[in-house]
């Protein structure tokens, strides 16, 4: 949900985590979340990110 009047004060949330990636930490941290119907502040400024990063996850062809 993102009102583009405040972009910071959009919400949202990600059934299979942030990564979506099998085995990633991140993988299923806003399962319950989903679950509950709640959401979370998503980031959408560059500053805003760099603020809230706590890892990144790097993906490399074979």
């Amino acid at each position: 949900m993102i009102d583009f009047a405040q972009p910071q004060a959009a919400q949202g949330v990600l059934p299979v985590g942030q990564s979506g990636v099998w085995g990633d930490p991140h993988y299923s941290d806003q399962a319950l979340l989903h679950a509950q119907g709640r959401s979370r502040g998503q980031w959408l400024d560059a500053p805003d990110v760099d603020a809230h990063t706590r890892s990144v996850l790097f993906l490399r062809a074979p």
